[in-house]
């Protein structure tokens, strides 16, 4: 996949077939467009090309808004590449760009710039300034420019409309088993292995220090997790949250124990996904109290994992 990050471009594509849009979390809905983009494309032997923000037009616009980013850019990028779109932009969103009307977006950008020969976007697509262009405004200028624009229903699962808001709110409320169907696999963060007061090797259980910049992080509690390093991938359980059984809540924490490892991660770069939670953090009497429940959850990962920990490439 190319990426450009920038619109001043002098290059040509051949018969390109665009989407546009924030794909924050790249969701199933936004799959699905994505498909459309590619189908669209392979009919016209042409370029399946995707444009995005950054950042998100909330930030520029309305600041005292805070969005949460479910998928940060780099990681954003690596999945749209892995869903196969060619050619991917990722514009400046600025004050300047945000006052570009509708019609000389499409007039400079769409057709003059990128030559486009269609779109498919979501049926809430818009676009211009203060998102004055819609839909219909869309369409009525396809036809003028001669390109099709194709319009995508949002998608439902379980009679619950797909949307990168109800993702945010799931994952904020720790249900990441939900939240890994509605965006067709599991919710994931990434960061480096620091060091801590090693508390959990005296009672039987190691964990690495995860420390990361990710802003949505799951609710507190004990969840079925994988974590990715070292160019393997290992079943852990993850404690998020305040110690509460020896500290007094000052600090969050994101704690993991990887089920039959030993090697050092310390300093290391890994990703942590989110497969289900197991239960609320708890503060316990005891410490034989918390090993206890430690080897109850545990369990309840092993079961989980069932033989993959032993039997799937790439898992102890």
């Amino acid at each position: 996949m190319r990426i450009f990050r920038s619109i001043d471009i002098r290059e040509k594509f051949k018969n390109p077939v665009l989407t546009i849009g924030n794909y924050d979390g790249l969701h199933l809905g936004h799959r699905r467009i994505i498909e459309r983009v590619k189908e669209r494309a392979r009919e016209l032997d042409g370029t399946a090309m995707l444009m995005t923000f950054h950042p998100h037009p909330l930030k520029v616009l309305r600041p005292d808004k805070e969005v949460a980013a479910i998928t940060p850019e780099d990681q954003k990028e690596r999945v749209i590449e892995e869903a196969g779109i060619d050619v991917l932009f990722v514009v400046p969103f600025t004050e300047e760009f945000s006052r570009i009307s509708p019609e000389a977006f499409v007039k400079t950008i769409l057709v003059e710039t990128l030559a486009i020969k269609g779109m498919v976007i979501g049926h809430d697509f818009r676009f211009g300034t203060a998102g004055k262009g819609n839909v219909a405004r869309l369409e009525k200028m396809s036809r003028e420019y001669g390109f099709f624009v194709e319009v995508m229903d949002a998608i439902a699962l379980d009679g619950e409309r797909v949307g990168s808001n109800r993702v945010r709110s799931l994952v904020a409320e720790g249900d990441v088993a939900k939240v890994a169907q509605l965006l067709g696999r599991p919710y994931m963060i990434s960061g480096k292995v620091v060091r801590a007061k090693g508390r959990g090797r005296t009672i039987g259980f190691p964990t690495i220090n995860l420390r990361t910049d990710y802003p949505l992080i799951p609710a507190n509690g004990v969840y079925v997790t994988e974590v990715e390093a070292l160019g393997r991938r290992y079943g852990p359980v993850t404690n998020i949250g305040l110690n509460p059984t020896f500290e007094n809540g000052q600090e969050r924490s994101i704690e993991t124990f990887i089920l039959d490892f030993n090697d050092d991660l310390y300093d290391k770069e890994v990703r942590l996904r989110f497969f289900q939670r197991i239960r609320n953090e708890e503060r316990f009497a005891s410490v034989d109290q918390l090993k206890a429940r430690i080897a109850e959850d545990v369990h309840t990962a092993r079961a989980y994992f069932g033989s993959r920990l032993t039997h799937e490439p790439g898992h102890v």
